[in-house]
């Protein structure tokens, strides 16, 4: 134990399971004896990064002095914590203990809350489905509740993102290299095989098949094959029951608690994260539970709450630390864990930054009800292909156009030019998009130049009516910022697997040579497009390597390394009028907060 003004810290207290297994757990407490609630985080990244991990959501002195003993656990198999570690499993099952072991401790009341983003997040909702009793509110960032869907590396639709997927294997087998069970000669070697690993990723992201990717038998010889849920996920690839269970809905109903969470617009997670709150508000186990929701959305990307991205800069106001998100977390915790009747729940429940305004808001309801879905529809004379071509979004619907068609090699996909999400890597979030509408495999419809504010808030989606040679293929969108001075800032983008397009339950493949109608879904956002910028949407097949390659072969994704090329027809007519679905916010004459 040591002393360490204001506050005692415990390194290393072991924390025992009901098999028997000590988890390790830091502990850090007020000087004044006592009895405290506690705020409980769980980690899979080692106790010593979470700080790192937590930036401005993290600050220890800060959290103890305000009266809360902050309890920090390496989950089983990582960090200070033995055993191994079974992505769901493990997880689902050590989330009761952990809680129910805090409570009981001599320095706890027996009110406990969690906090923390990303897998840190996961956790709080794995607990909250588990129901321990002395669980009482947690505060997941950054994070889903569909626990068994690991949400940075598969989407809703079923594609791989495969950049997270890559990054979080590769800092994994770095971060735990050390630990192989092998001779120390094969030590040195294995650990030169992870270096080279993370010096050549561009290896990792275009090896096929996916399968057999090299960073799986790595993390297999390290001893960390059940680590990954991509390793789980390459083992079932064709195996329906096993997807049906992975994609299933996140058992909400199960969760009791109250849940303020903290998402970014640019992260991958954003709309996992908005759809946890929409279902605890709808589904959630208890009366108590659904009507004490609350959502921060900040113009943030994955674990970061700054002000940069990319090539954007949203100004101080943007950041976690000028909206005091910590404090904010401390004042629902004095709500929830002290009983201290502090106005937090009759606060909107919404707080949204609102980019190009940069400004923050209250809102009552997501989506807002004032919204006004608004169609832009796609217009060419055939001839869309790259930012040189004649692609045109308006509000007008479309009359008797022709055709936009373009070819989709999966050994020569469009690359990924911002939209990258990582908290492993430092990546470009926001980018101009120069590079990528070069390119003719990419359709550029542009807007004319706006001639007043259009402010954009809430859900997107494309409604896609397209032809593809294949039997199975993809269809890529993006929503883009022109600005005056040309530079064009991507601000959501999508993708729908073909297969997927109904169900991805029940998967189908398409017809060559039909036309099929496609919906592909956004992350949401809220940005005001000012005047003078020009609205801009992008169509492609392939954003890569932020997803996985569709090879168009039909083959079960992932099995073998065979591709074809696909022609895609894009169809923007009477009948088949393709556009994006904009929810437009009413800004003339200010702003009235709709009631309750």
């Amino acid at each position: 134990m040591a002393v360490n003004e204001p506050y005692i810290s415990e390194i290393n207290v072991p924390s025992k399971m009901r098999d028997g297994a000590d988890l390790y757990t830091d502990v850090c407490r007020p000087n004044t004896p006592g009895r405290y609630p506690a705020i409980l985080i769980r980690s899979p990244y080692s106790k010593r990064r979470v700080g790192a991990m937590l930036g401005d959501l993290m600050d220890i002195p800060r959290i103890v002095s305000a009266g809360y003993v902050l309890v920090i656990q390496d989950i089983r198999g990582s960090g200070a914590s033995g055993g191994e570690f079974r992505r769901y499993e493990t997880e689902m099952a050590d989330s009761y203990d952990p809680v129910e072991w805090v409570a009981m401790q001599p320095w706890c009341n027996g009110n406990v809350g969690m906090y923390g983003v990303s897998a840190l997040g996961v956790n709080q909702w794995r607990a909250a489905i588990m129901q321990p009793p002395h669980l009482k509110a947690i505060c997941p960032g950054m994070a889903t509740s569909a626990v068994r869907r690991g949400w940075l590396f598969l989407t809703e639709g079923g594609v791989f993102r495969l950049h997270n997927l890559v990054n979080w294997y590769v800092m994994m087998c770095a971060a735990n290299v050390g630990k192989a069970d092998v001779p120390p000669d094969k030590l040195e070697a294995l650990k030169g095989r992870v270096a080279s690993m993370q010096q050549n990723l561009e290896e990792q992201f275009r090896f096929l098949p996916l399968k057999d990717i090299p960073g799986i038998k790595i993390m297999e010889e390290i001893g960390m094959g059940t680590a990954h849920p991509f390793a789980d996920y390459v083992a079932h690839l064709g195996d329906d029951d096993y997807w049906k269970q992975i994609l299933g809905p996140a058992p909400l109903e199960k969760v009791t608690v109250p849940a303020f969470q903290i998402c970014g617009y640019l992260e991958d997670g954003g709309n996992e994260a908005i759809s946890s709150y929409m279902g605890m508000r709808e589904r959630g186990g208890t009366l108590l539970a659904r009507q004490n929701q609350k959502l921060i959305l900040g113009p943030w990307m994955h674990g970061r709450l700054e002000r940069f991205l990319g090539d954007l800069d949203f100004g101080e106001e943007a950041t976690g630390k000028a909206i005091d998100a910590l404090g904010m977390q401390l004042r629902w915790f004095d709500y929830w864990l002290k009983g201290i009747d502090n106005g937090m729940m009759d606060e909107p429940p919404v707080k949204l930054f609102v980019m190009g305004d940069n400004v923050w808001r209250d809102e009552n309801k997501w989506p807002l009800a004032r919204t006004q879905y608004t169609p832009f529809y796609f217009h060419s004379s055939g001839r869309a292909n790259s930012r040189f071509g004649d692609g045109i979004l308006s509000i007008e619907a479309p009359g008797e156009e022709p055709v936009d068609s373009y070819t989709y090699d999966p050994m020569d996909p469009a690359p990924s030019v911002g939209g990258l999400n990582s908290a492993v890597l430092k990546v470009i979030e926001v980018e101009d998009q120069e590079a990528v509408e070069k390119r003719n495999d990419v359709l550029v419809f542009t807007s004319a130049p706006l001639e007043a504010d259009i402010e954009v808030t809430g859900p997107i989606v494309i409604k896609l009516f397209a032809i593809s040679s294949a039997v199975d293929t993809d269809f890529t969108g993006k929503l883009v910022d022109v600005w005056p001075n040309g530079k064009a800032y991507n601000l959501a983008d999508g993708i729908v697997r073909a297969r997927y397009r109904k169900s991805v339950l029940n998967p189908e493949f398409i017809e060559p040579g039909k036309v099929y109608e496609y919906g592909i879904t956004l992350r949401a956002t809220s940005n005001v497009f000012k005047a003078g910028h020009r609205i801009r949407v992008q169509i492609s097949s392939s954003n890569f390597p932020k997803w996985d390659r569709n090879p168009n072969t039909g083959h079960t994704i992932g099995q073998d390394a065979e591709t074809q090329k696909a022609v895609q027809t894009i169809y923007h007519n009477g009948q088949y009028p393709s556009h994006i679905l904009l929810p437009v916010i009413p800004r003339e004459g200010g702003r009235k907060r709709e009631e309750k």
